[in-house]
């Protein structure tokens, strides 16, 4: 899954829209911040939206909020 993630990075901005995501888990928090980092690498940009409310309290409980580009404090 990690593979198909990565592979629609490309060289203009992503957005990832999670509206359609009712609830996601810790691989979910793990698939972002893998594909976050490798965006990095790569210099695109990136922007996360509506981000389940129980995936932003798993961002908050390990401390990685800030490493989730969020384009909106809407939570789903």
């Amino acid at each position: 899954m990690r593979e198909d993630a990565r592979r629609v990075l490309t060289d203009g901005a992503l957005r990832i829209d999670l509206s359609g995501v009712p609830e996601a888990d810790s691989a979910a928090l793990a698939l972002l911040l893998d594909v976050c980092r490798e965006a990095a690498a790569r210099h695109q940009a990136i922007d996360i939206v509506s981000m389940p409310a129980g995936l932003r309290s798993l961002a908050d409980l390990y401390g990685v909020t800030e490493l989730l580009p969020t384009g909106d404090s809407t939570a789903a």
